[in-house]
C-alpha cells in the first residue's frame, strides 16, 4: 500500500501569504486522492493551535503534519520537529544542531528556482547568484554548495518551478544517492499536490512519515489533471 503526500503545502493559519484555508485542501485532497500533507508553514501555528486543530476533526482519512518552511542564508529549508522559532536559525549550521537535538528532517526546497537564463548582473537563484559561477551539471552543483552536505534531502519536484528547474534538482538528488521529495508550493487550492511524493507504506503519523523519509521509501511525482507521474 502507498501513499501519496503533498509535502510543501502553505494554508493561511500559518503563511501571511497564504489564501489556502485547511478546510479547502482537506476538501481538495478528498477530490483528487492523497492521503495528506505537510502544512510548511512560514511563520507556524502560533501557540498549540496545529495541534488543537487536527486533534478536534473528524478522522477523515486525511493525514496533517506540521513542519517550517525557514528562510536561511542557504535558501529556504523544510524542517520537520520544530513547533517554533528559535535564536539564530538563518543560520543552516546552528539551524541543523536544532533539527539533530528534537530528531528531525531538513529538505532544501525549489533549490534550482531561477537557475537557468536570462540572468543580469546576479541571477535570482538563492543559492548560486553568479551567472558567472554556475554549476553546469547537478554533480558539479551538490560539490560546490555547502547546503547538499547540511541538509537530508532535496526537493525534486516542486510544483510552481519548470520543468527544468525540476529535472536539474532531480539529478542533484540523485547525485547525492536520496530519490528526492516532491511537494506543490502551493498557497491556494488551485495546484494542490501538482508536486507530491509517493511513499511506500501507509503514513498515518509524523512518525510514519519521518521513519519513511530517512528510509528512502519514496518517489517524487507530479499529479496534473488527476494523472500520476512518479520519477525513479
Amino acid at each position: 500500500m502507498s501513499s501519496i503526500f503533498d509535502l510543501h503545502v502553505h494554508t493561511n493559519e500559518g503563511s501571511q501569504d497564504s489564501a489556502l484555508a485547511p478546510e479547502e485542501f482537506i476538501q481538495e485532497a478528498h477530490r483528487l486522492g492523497i492521503n495528506g500533507a505537510v502544512f510548511t508553514e512560514h511563520d507556524g501555528w502560533q501557540g498549540n493551535r496545529f495541534l488543537d486543530y487536527v486533534n478536534n476533526r473528524e478522522d477523515d482519512g486525511i493525514v496533517l503534519i506540521h513542519a517550517l518552511e525557514v528562510y536561511t542564508t542557504m535558501g529556504h529549508i523544510i524542517v520537520f520537529g520544530l513547533k517554533g522559532y528559535k535564536p539564530g536559525m538563518k543560520d543552516v549550521p546552528t539551524l541543523r544542531k536544532y533539527v539533530d537535538e528534537v530528531g528531525g528532517f531538513m529538505i532544501i526546497a525549489h533549490p534550482f528556482r531561477f537557475f537557468f537564463p536570462p540572468h543580469g548582473i546576479f541571477t535570482s537563484n538563492v543559492l548560486f547568484e553568479d551567472p558567472n559561477q554556475l554549476p553546469v551539471t547537478p554533480e558539479e552543483a551538490v560539490q560546490m554548495h555547502p547546503i547538499f552536505k547540511l541538509v537530508d534531502e532535496v526537493e525534486a519536484v516542486n510544483g510552481a518551478n519548470d520543468t527544468a528547474e525540476n529535472a536539474f534538482a532531480k539529478e542533484a538528488a540523485r547525485a547525492l544517492g536520496k530519490p528526492g521529495t516532491g511537494g506543490s508550493d502551493c498557497h491556494s487550492k488551485h495546484g494542490i499536490a501538482r508536486g507530491c511524493t509517493v511513499f511506500d507504506g501507509d503514513i498515518r503519523h509524523e512518525r510514519d512519515l519521518l521513519d519513511a523519509l530517512r528510509a528512502g521509501a519514496y518517489n517524487p511525482a507530479y499529479m496534473i489533471r488527476g494523472e500520476l507521474n512518479i520519477l525513479s
